[in-house]
């Protein structure tokens, strides 16, 4: 499933450069999605909600991204969810690189182009 695993890291680099039209383009593209990041209060549920957590996300001065490094995935028709294990990375605007275990879940939908996109996602940093 190279191809969901692709997308978890589409999302990764998506924050890292901050594109705010990059990351919501991961997401279906109507309202039901939801978005839950490590920290409280990050939590959104609705395409408008989703987009004003993830611009305050892409306003602080750290950028965040990862990489997954391995994956479980679980398929259903027309769907999957997935768990994977990545490498996280904050850089800081004076350029530092700090890194950090990282683990993305989530619920992903699969398209009629066969594309798949991300329904519910939730990151977390385990401890």
């Amino acid at each position: 499933m190279s191809d969901v695993v692709e997308l978890v890291d589409r999302l990764g680099q998506a924050f890292l450069a901050r594109d705010l039209e990059g990351a919501l383009a991961c997401f279906v593209p109507d309202d039901d999605i939801t978005y839950v990041g490590s920290e409280a209060g990050e939590c959104a549920t609705g395409r408008d909600a989703v987009r004003e957590l993830l611009a305050g996300l892409f306003a602080r001065p750290a950028a965040y991204t990862w990489q997954a490094t391995s994956a479980t995935v679980h398929t259903l028709p027309g769907g999957a969810f997935v768990i994977a294990e990545a490498d996280g990375a904050e850089h800081g605007p004076d350029g530092t690189v700090e890194p950090f275990p990282y683990r993305i879940t989530g619920l992903l939908s699969r398209r009629n182009s066969g594309a798949w996109l991300w329904r519910a996602v939730q990151g977390s940093e385990p401890t």
